[in-house]
C-alpha cells in the first residue's frame, strides 16, 4: 500500500513540474502562440513517461494555454487581439462581482488574512520591491476571491485565471501594479465603510485601464 502511495505522489508530481514549467513558459511567451510541444521532446527533457504527459497536456488545455492533436502531441494556443480582449470583459465582471460579495463577509478572522496581505503589498510596493509587490497583490485577490461565498463564482475565475495572466505579460507589470494599489486600497475602504460600491468602482477601473492599455499593444498578437 505504501508503495502503492508513493507511486502516486511521485506521479502527481511528475504531472504537477511539467504543467507549471510549460504554464510558466506560454505565459512569458518564451513559448510563442502556436509553437509546437511534441511529446517525444517534452518526455525526454522531464524524464516522465506517457502518463503523467498527458495529464499535464489535459491540465494546459483546460486551462486554454495548449490546444492538443491525438498522437501529434500539442501546440500553444493562439492569442488574438479580440479574444482577449473578450476575455478581459468577462473576467472584469466576474471580478466586480466577487468584491461586491466578498466585502460584507470580511470580518474577524476572515478580515485578517485579506488585511495582512493589503499590507504587505502596500509596503512592498511603496518600497519598490514589485517583485514581492506582484506576488502580495496576487495573494490578496485570492484571499478576496476565496471569500466571495459562492463556489461556483471562484471556480469560473480562477479558470481563467492562466489565461488572464497570460494576457498581462504582455503590458507593463508596473502599470498593473499600480493599479492594482487602487484597488487594494479600494477594498479596505469598503470594508472600513461597509461600502462593497467602493471596491467595484475601484475593479471597474482597474479593468477598464486593462483593456485600453490592451488596445495600445502592438505585438504579441495572431494576425
Amino acid at each position: 500500500m505504501s508503495q502503492t502511495m508513493n507511486s502516486s505522489r511521485e506521479h502527481g508530481a511528475l504531472r504537477q513540474h511539467v504543467v507549471d514549467q510549460l504554464r510558466d513558459e506560454i505565459i512569458s511567451g518564451e513559448l510563442a502562440p502556436g509553437t509546437p510541444i511534441r511529446t517525444e521532446a517534452v518526455m525526454e527533457r522531464f524524464g516522465v513517461s506517457n502518463s503523467p504527459l498527458r495529464e499535464a497536456f489535459a491540465q494546459l488545455a483546460v486551462e486554454g494555454l495548449i490546444e492538443v492533436y491525438r498522437n501529434k502531441g500539442a501546440v500553444v494556443s493562439p492569442l488574438t487581439r479580440d479574444g482577449s480582449a473578450d476575455l478581459i470583459r468577462v473576467t472584469a465582471l466576474l471580478m466586480e462581482n466577487v468584491y461586491a460579495w466578498a466585502i460584507p463577509r470580511l470580518s474577524g478572522s476572515d478580515l485578517a488574512p485579506v488585511r495582512r496581505a493589503a499590507g504587505d503589498f502596500e509596503l512592498a510596493y511603496r518600497s519598490g520591491d514589485y517583485l514581492n509587490a506582484a506576488t502580495d497583490v496576487g495573494r490578496f485577490e485570492r484571499l478576496v476571491i476565496e471569500r466571495c461565498g459562492s463556489a461556483e463564482l471562484e471556480r469560473m475565475v480562477m479558470a481563467l485565471e492562466p489565461k488572464v495572466r497570460r494576457v498581462r505579460h504582455l503590458l507593463n507589470d508596473q502599470d498593473s501594479l499600480d493599479g492594482a494599489y487602487k484597488v487594494v486600497n479600494g477594498a479596505m475602504q469598503a470594508v472600513q465603510a461597509n461600502d462593497p460600491q467602493i471596491a467595484v468602482n475601484a475593479v471597474r477601473a482597474f479593468w477598464a485601464d486593462f483593456a485600453a492599455r490592451l488596445d495600445l499593444v502592438t505585438s504579441g498578437f495572431a494576425s
